[in-house]
């Protein structure tokens, strides 16, 4: 567990100590998050965390690196299995920077989020038979399509459920400390690396994300955490080379994902202020599902009266809650 430990702290500190520096940045270059209507904050603030992230990563990564190289500490793994996530992530983390400094149309981002799975899924990691309750089902055609779609909707559910101070930061936590968990167990160590060092420095960046936040995780961080959480997952998961069992992932993010499927039908089914036809309605349909409003879970806690800190909180609990079945669910091989 030694390396494990070694990355935490790297990627740890590593984020702890840049955070500061990006938010002086932006505040100097004026990179600042505006209050509106539909937004929870009041002032303006600092909204690129995720180069902290992504930073931590890198540093945690570089030392591994050298680490695996010297087979210090006992410890050697293929980190070359990890290259093509890696650059995937490093597409969706620039869209992310790309957005966070001027809007992004969500039909440009949802094809660079494609670009991306088509890397991993390109790599090998497709879906091509899935276990539930017991049963495994072939997919078929379906095995790249339902990669993509699970690639897809991890990737943007935690950027969708970012709307309250710290309340993404901590879940990717809570997400990427179960799907680690996992890792280890089935002795995965590439991707049990990856996720043990994203832990560390979303912890690190939340430090000063949490209410009331000095930064924020931004499109750059919410994005590269997804889709990092949704990629190792289905890689964790996997019983042979493509078989997947949903059990568990889909107890893991049941909180993320109800919400983004719920706000994606309610956004849907919203009607269009002028109905379009062809390829325009496509687009329109697009930026109605990513159009930001008021209606998530942490809005609706908020309207409960719960508290700022008292709505995060109640989300980590849920979110412990269902990590907490998934580990004790989990066959073990």
């Amino acid at each position: 567990m030694a390396i494990y430990l070694t990355l935490f702290v790297t990627a740890f500190l590593s984020a702890l100590a840049i955070t500061p520096r990006i938010v002086q940045t932006c505040r100097r270059l004026q990179l600042l998050d505006q209050p509106e209507d539909r937004k929870v904050h009041r002032t303006p603030v600092p909204r690129l965390g995720g180069i902290a992230i992504a930073f931590g990563l890198a540093t945690a990564l570089g030392a591994a690196t050298v680490i695996d190289a010297q087979a210090a500490l006992g410890w050697h793994a293929d980190l070359r299995s990890l290259l093509p996530t890696v650059a995937a992530a490093m597409l969706v983390f620039g869209v992310g920077v790309w957005d966070d400094l001027e809007p992004v149309r969500p039909g440009v981002k949802l094809l660079v989020e494609l670009a991306a799975a088509s890397i991993v899924i390109a790599s090998g990691l497709t879906i091509s038979r899935v276990t539930m309750f017991g049963t495994t089902h072939e997919l078929g055609w379906l095995a790249i399509p339902a990669a993509a779609l699970w690639i897809l909707l991890i990737t943007n559910a935690f950027n969708l459920v970012d709307g309250l101070d710290g309340l993404a930061g901590g879940l990717i936590a809570i997400a990427a400390a179960t799907c680690a968990a996992v890792l280890v167990v089935r002795g995965h160590q590439p991707g049990a690396m990856l996720l043990v060092s994203l832990v560390g420095a979303v912890l690190g960046f939340l430090a000063y994300n949490f209410h009331p936040a000095s930064i924020f995780l931004g499109d750059s961080g919410s994005l590269l955490a997804g889709f990092l959480l949704a990629t190792t997952a289905i890689s964790g998961q996997q019983k042979g080379a493509t078989t997947l069992a949903v059990g568990v992932p889909l107890l893991i993010f049941a909180l993320p994902l109800a919400d983004t499927v719920v706000a994606i039908l309610r956004r849907l089914f919203r009607r269009p202020a002028s109905p379009r036809h062809g390829l325009a309605s496509v687009t329109t349909a697009i930026e109605r599902v990513f159009a930001a409003d008021r209606a998530h879970i942490h809005h609706r806690l908020l309207g409960l009266g719960f508290s700022h800190r008292a709505a995060v909180l109640t989300l980590y609990g849920l979110m412990l809650l269902c990590s907490a079945i998934a580990l004790l669910t989990m066959d073990v091989p």
